[in-house]
Order: C-alpha cells, then sequence, then structure tokens
C-alpha cells in the first residue's frame, strides 16, 4: 500500500472516529440524565437567581452543603435544586416537583431561611429520588401508621384544614430532615416529629 493511501486511510479512519464521538456526546444530553439523576461522581448543585440576594447567598450555600453532608448517600438519586425568592408568598417556602424549583419568602430570620429550604429540600429528594418509597415505609412504620396510610396531599386533598395537614407523613418526614440536618428545630409550627422519625430519616439519609 504507498504512503499515499495509508494516509489517506488514516484520515478517512481519524474522521470515522470524529463522528462517532460526536454522536456518542450528543446521545447523552440527548438522553442522559435531564434532571433525574446528577452523572455518576457529580453532586446535585444549588441554582439560584438573580432573586436571590448576596446574604442569602451566603446562608443557602451553608445551608445546601449540611443538607447534602447529611444525605450524601443519597446524592446520586436526585438532581440539581433551583432557588427563588419572592417578597409576598403564601407560606414561608414552597417547591414545585416540576421545575425543581423551591421558592422562599424573603425577608427573615437565619433559623426561619435556614428550616424552610431544608424542608422544601427534603420535598425535593421525596419527589426525584426513587428510592424514597423504601424511607416511607420505614417512616410510617416508626409513627405505628399502616403502609397504605396517604403519605401527602394531593388535588384531592388541597382544601384540607391546615390542622390535619401538619399530621401529613410527607410534611412530618421534612420537618424530621430539619433535625437530621440541623440538630434540631428552631421554627416550631404545630408539626409532630419523634425521635423514631428522625432516626428512620437518619438511616435512610446515611445509605442503610
Amino acid at each position: 500500500m504507498s504512503a499515499h493511501r495509508e494516509s489517506g486511510w488514516s484520515r478517512a479512519r481519524d474522521a470515522a472516529i470524529l463522528v462517532l464521538a460526536l454522536v456518542l456526546v450528543s446521545g447523552v444530553w440527548s438522553c442522559g440524565w435531564a434532571g433525574d439523576v446528577p452523572p455518576s461522581g457529580q453532586r446535585p448543585q444549588l441554582v439560584m437567581d438573580d432573586s436571590v440576594a448576596d446574604d442569602f447567598r451566603v446562608l443557602a450555600m451553608e445551608a445546601w452543603d449540611q443538607f447534602l453532608a447529611a444525605f450524601e448517600a443519597r446524592t446520586n438519586c436526585f438532581s440539581d435544586v433551583r432557588l427563588h425568592a419572592l417578597h409576598t408568598l403564601d407560606g414561608r417556602a414552597g417547591y414545585d416537583p416540576d421545575s425543581a424549583t423551591v421558592t422562599v419568602q424573603v425577608p427573615g430570620t437565619p433559623a426561619m431561611l435556614q428550616s424552610a429550604l431544608i424542608h422544601e429540600w427534603a420535598h425535593h429528594i421525596e419527589f426525584q429520588c426513587s428510592g424514597h418509597k423504601d424511607l416511607r415505609r420505614t417512616f410510617l412504620e416508626a409513627q405505628g401508621l399502616p403502609p397504605d396510610t396517604q403519605w401527602r396531599m394531593d388535588d384531592v386533598l388541597a382544601d384540607m384544614p391546615d390542622g390535619k395537614k401538619v399530621d401529613m407523613p410527607s410534611e412530618q418526614y421534612a420537618e424530621a430532615a430539619i433535625v437530621v440536618v440541623l440538630g434540631s428545630r428552631q421554627i416550631p409550627n404545630g408539626v409532630t416529629v419523634t425521635e423514631e422519625m428522625v432516626q428512620a430519616v437518619e438511616e435512610w439519609a446515611a445509605g442503610e
């Protein structure tokens, strides 16, 4: 084979490899994690928009680092979460599972903002992590409740009185997560949290 023909074959081979690589990369972008779970070794990120003031950013990042440390064993089953701040909100915070966005009412005390963030991030895991259903069984068992107990409100329960909402396992779980991350709840809100509930969340967060 001549040197010219060999060089031409090498160029054609290299071009084919490049095309294949581009196809594979394109496939990763189109079929990859797409907000479902982060790639292996990549921790979920807290994405803050322009509504979040600098002082709130600092507080939120500190709380996020604490949250990830507590749920380190589960960081491969949930994706990035967005943070938005509002001056008017019906409640101190909320979570939108469709956009993976936590909205927090500002201003607020550091304790209130911390608690609100961790509570809503716990809901973020609840909606995104498929393994969360294992925690639900354990959590309900720790409460002495049957496994088919309604976990959280849906459209049918949207009009439930506030006095009943605080008894929903989903809300109790999110409040228990605050204790797991911070060591205690600084903002009383009527939601019952027992040591057994906290232990159930702590063990699941640790991958047990």
